[in-house]
């Protein structure tokens, strides 16, 4: 009977599914900065994160929970948040620096046009030197929320009304989201100044 194992035990994370050790090793190598995207599902989470003598570093992050502060009241889950809260990073990235950055999306499965690339299209808008591929962005229609406003005006009757009950319980009229982001990204341009 053999003494020795034949079986190396993954690390935990990797085993969780919770990291892809084999990307984040080339991301390193790279020594470029990270802007780290998560989302949840009624969150988004970007941070520039700088990998220094083998620690992560955040530089800057920005999130959906802080769009109220500009006047975003809306759904923290949908692509126009998702979009404010990588162009709030990366205006804040850019007051700390100008350097290139590469996208971590961790172990997420990426979808074309999702909110994930509506936060990548923030940071873009926002000044922040990311290369992506044009067609993998969102629609800037889209991006403004007027598909939203378009189902708001479909659903309008009893049976679908209860899918807009967080927008009237926050009294924001869901045929306005265009506006509601046009003037957070307003507020976000005179607050964060690169």
């Amino acid at each position: 009977m053999s003494k020795t194992s034949t079986y190396d035990m993954p690390f935990k994370r990797r085993g969780a599914g919770r990291t892809n050790y084999v990307k984040r090793l080339a991301m390193l190598k790279s020594k470029a900065p990270r802007a780290v995207i998560r989302k949840s599902t009624n969150h988004m989470m970007i941070q520039f994160v700088k990998s220094e003598a083998g620690k992560d570093k955040v530089i800057a992050a920005g999130f959906t929970k802080e769009l109220n502060a500009f006047n975003y009241t809306g759904h923290g889950g949908n692509m126009p948040a998702a979009y404010l809260a990588g162009y709030l990073a990366g205006k804040r990235y850019l007051k700390a620096s100008k350097d290139s950055v590469i996208v971590d999306f961790g172990v997420q499965t990426k979808v074309l046009g999702s909110r994930l690339f509506a936060a990548v299209k923030g940071l873009q808008d926002a000044g922040v030197d990311v290369k992506v591929d044009a067609d993998a962005l969102p629609k800037e229609e889209r991006i403004m929320g007027k598909h939203i406003e378009k189902f708001a005006q479909h659903a309008s009757s009893k049976t679908n009304r209860h899918q807009f009950t967080s927008y009237s319980t926050a009294k924001i009229d869901p045929s306005t989201i265009s506006k509601l982001v046009e003037d957070a990204k307003k507020n976000i341009n005179e607050s964060v100044k690169a």
